[in-house]
């Protein structure tokens, strides 16, 4: 026994030494070790022998009442468990029951306030999460005024504000991070079940609320980001259509974050805002195993599609220059089937073989990446713009798609014509497609000129003209 734990502190040891060198910190969303007999000594032991390097609690703030801060002898006995193991400690920090933020329970400056007196009571916590999903309706209401337009990113963009200046009034040193997006939401205020908005709208909706209100400090030193699977059964490299997105889809949030906050004092990741993918997670067959109580309530993928899916998430982000850090939302099971069945363990704790798959992908990592990946750039014009046209005795169509919600116009006029010709508005939805009939002006000539102009939503100074030729029929 002495000698299997001799060789256990000397494995620690040597995945410690070899992780230091890896820019990705990984790690676990996971609040069980509250509840544990152990306080999560057992299970802060077991990650940091994987090679993880942090933890994420989560630390609600209540409205009713705003001077708690709940389980706070628990925090106070698990943080220091997690330290000694040498994990760092992250508060994921939010106000909840939703239905008090709904009824306009609370405010800021209390959820300030609140954030300031729990960064004193735990001056060990030097990371902080601040929102939990503000674009799902489980975790803010409303997401839409009475005149479908977003409210909760404008509702919900004062308390991060509020918790920045808070955290940072008590430690500059503190990392703020913001905002723990929902990879998904369906933008329908009338829908007949979660009313939720898409992350690229909800950031759009969150940099007009920061550029109206007039700050000049920024809303946080980093950027939370959910990138689950649409379903379980999804493959890593199925992504989500515009406006959503997932793993694979992180160009089209830097976008958005850029689009939404370039030229003003909060930083993008083109200026040094990192991501942190602070949970994902894909959700595995748990049938027969005596830990768990319940039915499953959602199509599950197997283990070992699980665990080479964990370990490309690994290899991936580390080879992404702009993302610090991404943690698997659970390292051990919730007993429960109707919650989350995801994690590194079972419910009872024996290791699925995604543990030696992310071992392995750290380690890994850890000497570098393979191929890193090109710094990424924004895109100045709208994304993904094609048109075609096709010409007939007397009237001109245009198909036109783009990757993303923008406006402008088609015209038509003879070729060799000065003039603008007939123009119609079009406003184009995110990767559908659009045809235009044109009437072209009376000329002598055969051939007209189809003109498409148009401008991002999330962004007008983002163009795109495209100008095609066509021939009319006999």
């Amino acid at each position: 026994m002495r000698l299997l734990t001799l060789a256990t502190a000397l494995a620690v040891a040597l995945l410690a030494g070899a992780t230091a060198a890896s820019a990705l910190e990984v790690g676990a969303n996971d609040d069980s070790a509250k509840h544990s007999d152990d306080r999560g000594e057992t299970m802060f032991t077991e990650m940091a022998a994987l090679g993880l390097r942090q933890v994420v609690v989560g630390v609600r703030f209540t409205p009713s009442q705003p001077d708690v801060i709940p389980e706070r002898r628990l925090l106070e006995q698990v943080v220091p468990k997690a330290l000694d193991a040498g994990l760092r400690v992250v508060f994921a920090v939010f106000p909840y029951p939703t239905r008090e933020i709904e009824a306009g329970l609370g405010s800021p400056d209390q959820f300030g306030a609140w954030a300031r007196e729990v960064a004193r009571a735990f001056p060990q916590v030097r990371r902080f999460v601040v929102g939990n999903e503000p674009n799902q309706p489980a975790f803010w209401r409303p997401q839409f005024d009475a005149g479908g337009k977003n409210a909760s990113a404008g509702s919900f963009g004062p308390y991060l504000a509020a918790a920045y200046d808070a955290l940072k009034a008590v430690d500059p040193g503190t990392t703020v991070i913001g905002v723990g997006l929902s990879p998904r939401g369906n933008d329908k205020p009338n829908a007949n079940g979660n009313i939720s908005t898409s992350p690229v709208r909800f950031l759009r909706a969150l940099g007009a609320w920061y550029r109206a209100s007039g700050r000049t400090r920024p809303l946080m030193d980093g950027f939370s980001f959910h990138p689950y699977p649409a379903k379980a059964t999804d493959p890593l490299d199925r992504g989500y259509g515009w406006p959503n997105a997932g793993f694979v889809n992180l160009d089209r949030i830097k976008q958005a974050l850029w689009d939404a906050f370039q030229g003003t004092a909060q930083p993008t990741t083109l200026s040094g805002l990192k991501l942190h993918l602070d949970e994902v997670g894909w959700q595995v067959d748990t049938a027969g195993q005596g830990a768990y109580q319940g039915s499953e309530n959602v199509p599950v993928t197997d283990e070992e599609t699980q665990a080479k899916i964990y370990a490309e998430l690994v290899r991936r982000a580390a080879c992404d220059p702009d993302v610090a850090g991404i943690s698997f939302f659970g390292f051990r099971d919730d007993g429960l089937r109707t919650g989350f069945q995801a994690g590194l363990q079972t419910a009872d704790g024996v290791p699925r073989p995604a543990t030696d798959a992310v071992r392995e992908a750290i380690t890994e990592t850890a000497r570098g990446c393979p191929k890193p990946l090109q710094p990424w750039q924004p895109e100045t014009t709208v994304v993904g713009v094609k048109a075609t046209v096709l010409a007939g005795k007397s009237r001109v169509s245009a198909r036109v798609v783009a990757g993303e919600d923008a406006r402008g116009s088609v015209c038509v006029r003879e070729a060799a014509a000065a003039k603008s010709g007939r123009c119609v508005p079009v406003t184009l939805r995110g990767m559908r497609p659009l045809t235009v009939s044109l009437v072209p002006p009376v000329t002598k000539s055969p051939r007209v000129e189809v003109k498409v102009d148009l401008a991002a939503e999330a962004n007008p100074t983002r163009r795109t003209t495209v100008v095609k030729r066509a021939a009319l029929g006999p």
